[in-house]
């Protein structure tokens, strides 16, 4: 899909000549997801999971419904693999702390990219730290990608666990960046 189509599908991006680079902070949401908040507020909205009443009952159908959808559309083995949270940040420190505390062993190596989030940097440093684990970067090249090479060489029999940003502030704020890839903002 182009990206004037894509466009199409975000109602605040209508007729604006951008490419929007904060969803960090804040995400934009396309019309499918503003209709299905709608239509939950104004259908199902009651805590699911938390009532014996109809409302919250429904709202807990909804809710475990949509892990089901996730699971098919990702092609998860089981519905069960699907868990919310609120933001990455939150969904980064339940990695790092359940997954990473009870399975990283001295020897085992985590590898991030030097362009991290502290969001997905800190965690795996204290991680790191308490398990005896050692945490290794990869670095970018001229061009603020990382090398076939560099990835190559840093992921290997030891590493456990691979954390790597999409969009990252080292690079969206880089002149030259922007301008090899075509990113205005």
């Amino acid at each position: 899909m182009d990206r004037e189509n894509l466009k199409k599908d975000f109602p605040i991006l209508e007729n604006k000549k951008i490419t929007y680079l904060d969803s960090g902070a804040t995400t934009q949401k396309p019309i499918q997801v503003i209709n299905a908040i709608k239509e939950f507020y104004e259908k199902y909205n009651a805590n699911p999971h938390r009532g014996a009443y109809s409302l919250s009952i429904e709202a807990t159908e909804e809710y475990e419904n949509t892990r089901t959808k996730i699971a098919k559309f990702i092609n998860a083995k089981h519905r069960e693999e699907i868990i919310f949270s609120k933001n990455a940040t939150e969904s980064l420190n339940l990695i790092a702390y359940s997954y990473g505390m009870e399975n990283l062993e001295k020897d085992d190596e985590v590898v991030i990219s030097i362009m991290e989030h502290h969001s997905n940097l800190v965690p795996w440093q204290k991680i790191t730290k308490a398990t005896g684990s050692k945490l290794n970067y990869m670095y970018i090249d001229e061009n603020y990608e990382l090398s076939n090479e560099e990835i190559e060489s840093k992921i290997t029999d030891k590493t456990k666990i691979v954390g790597i940003t999409h969009v990252s502030n080292v690079t969206r704020n880089n002149k030259q960046y922007r301008e090899n890839h075509k990113i205005c903002t």
